[in-house]
């Protein structure tokens, strides 16, 4: 069996993409990785996938008309890739719903995996043309598996795309090549020398996108509240939407490539989680209700406790494993409310917190899902 593992972006901006890749080389799965963006340090990451970069530039065009006609002569290119490789031993592995778009239909002729990041009702051709829609229940139902990392998605999946099966649960757990530990030395020289600039303070960290699906102003305010105790870090590829907020407690750290981004994580004391349902983000609010960040378990693999916002995604996990603590609304209050519950309960929230990382078995979940396509027949 051979993996064609697709994805259109930067992999980099998808640490599951890369944790995939990284599992199918350490159980000998023979794979070809085609993606858009490809380089040096990435080949350098995966010694034993064939790499496949396309070279167009599909991100910077802006109108429509030519965002279509680019959207076509990618999917020609990507095909023509695949084909190079496919046979029928081999099963297509596509990642993201902007993946599948790219695909098309003619994914249905071939082995294939949907590997869903995000939960999507629909799938659309082009988001700025939403009536051209995809045949969501034809592509899910075809599919030798559908891949979600997060149960409740998994449920709300295949009930919008009336599917026979429930599709597979695979967590968004990093999976690293080599062990990480506390307090790592930081290789990127920006994020080296904010750290150095608050080792007298604790860190409360967040990582990851910055947009008002994620609003981060009141951990701002709450951690001015605390006279210099704290420093609020944020690490994303984003713009520095918080720039002119008035605190000499924030620091803003650029996007760090995957997975040196994980060194500066190692220096956090509390992370940060924030997710507020909104109809921006081109898919369902519910993506932000039952969410399924990779955060959680690249804080938890250092025995960070979690601070986050009230939602099913976040509460469910931090009461069952007390690995952290919800706040009821986003007021300064209610933030350093929650802080001072996991100050008081910090150790025991630590040690919860590395369980609940070991606990979840990459490794073997994607066995499983490989031996149950293995037990069916490949036409």
């Amino acid at each position: 069996m051979k993996f064609i593992i697709v994805i259109v972006g930067n992999i980099f901006a998808f640490p599951p993409a890369m944790s995939l890749v990284h599992a199918l080389e350490k159980i000998n799965i023979e794979g070809v990785l085609i993606t858009t963006k490809a380089t040096k340090s990435l080949k350098n990451e995966f010694e034993n996938t064939m790499i496949e970069e396309l070279d167009l530039d599909y991100e910077s065009i802006q109108s429509p008309i030519r965002k279509l006609s680019m959207i076509n002569s990618l999917r020609k290119e990507l095909w023509r890739r695949i084909n190079k490789y496919y046979d029928n031993t081999s099963i297509i592995w596509s990642i993201t719903d902007v993946t599948i778009k790219y695909l098309g239909m003619e994914l249905t002729k071939r082995n294939y995996i949907l590997h869903m990041l995000e939960l999507s009702e629909d799938l659309y051709f082009y988001h700025k043309a939403p009536f051209i829609k995809m045949d969501k229940v034809k592509l899910g139902n075809y599919a030798k598996a559908v891949v979600v990392p997060e149960y409740n998605r998994a449920h709300l999946i295949k009930t919008w795309w009336r599917l026979d099966k429930t599709p597979y649960v695979l967590p968004n757990k990093p999976y690293n090549k080599v062990n990480w530990s506390a307090n790592e030395t930081i290789d990127d020289d920006i994020a080296a020398n904010i750290i150095s600039k608050v080792e007298n303070k604790k860190i409360i960290l967040y990582q990851g996108v910055m947009s008002a699906e994620r609003p981060l102003d009141m951990f701002i305010d709450a951690v001015d509240e605390y006279n210099g105790k704290y420093a609020f870090v944020v690490m994303s590829g984003g713009k520095n939407i918080y720039a002119d907020k008035k605190s000499s407690n924030y620091y803003f750290i650029p996007f760090v490539t995957p997975p040196k981004h994980l060194q500066i994580t190692s220096h956090a004391h509390i992370g940060v989680l924030s997710y507020v349902p909104t109809d921006s983000t081109g898919y369902s609010p519910l993506n932000s209700i039952y969410c399924a960040p990779n955060k959680t378990f690249e804080y938890s693999m250092f025995g960070i406790p979690m601070l986050g916002n009230d939602i099913p995604g976040l509460k469910f996990l931090f009461e069952t494993k007390n690995c952290g603590r919800c706040f009821d609304d986003f007021t300064k209050v209610d933030i350093c409310k929650a802080i001072d519950e996991i100050e008081d309960n910090y150790n025991d929230l630590s040690r919860n917190a590395l369980k609940y990382y070991r606990s979840c078995d990459y490794k073997l979940i994607l066995e499983q899902i490989i031996k149950d396509i293995k037990s069916d027949r490949i036409e």
